[in-house]
């Protein structure tokens, strides 16, 4: 066999190997984006969380205090690119002293292979990602 033969039939294999590897290589690097997507939104829905669980704590007294801080929770997500409703936001056992108040803000995240994995069975719709935090009201 001549030497040019084989180089092209090396390449040729190269050429088929690439083919065969790349899909794989792409659903691994665009699951891993979906995964991170999630864990950035959960950190921020936490931390939004956080902050109207804070407000609560310390200003239950006040005058139209659950809209203050359903205001400040839109307002931590949104300063980090997250859009949050009235409706994702659950204020729960608020508002006496020496209680704990409990803050959940939930959102759907829609995952970039949602189609796919709802076709394979393993999703029912998009996935909920939340963050709950208690204080005690001072």
């Amino acid at each position: 066999m001549s030497e040019r033969l084989m180089v092209k039939r090396i390449r040729g294999q190269a050429l088929v190997e690439v083919a065969l590897t790349l899909p794989l290589l792409l659903l691994l690097i665009l699951g891993a984006m979906d995964f991170g997507r999630m864990f950035y939104t959960k950190i921020i829905l936490t931390n939004a969380a956080r902050e109207g669980a804070n407000y609560l704590s310390r200003n239950y007294h006040d005058t139209d205090f659950i809209n203050v801080a359903k205001t400040a929770i839109k307002n931590e997500a949104n300063s980090s690119g997250i859009t949050v409703v009235d409706s994702e936001i659950t204020i729960i056992d608020c508002c006496t002293m020496g209680n704990s108040i409990e803050v959940k803000v939930e959102k759907n995240v829609d995952l970039l292979f949602d189609n796919f994995l709802q076709s394979m069975g393993l999703l029912n719709g998009p996935v909920k990602v939340g963050g709950v935090v208690r204080m005690v009201a001072q």
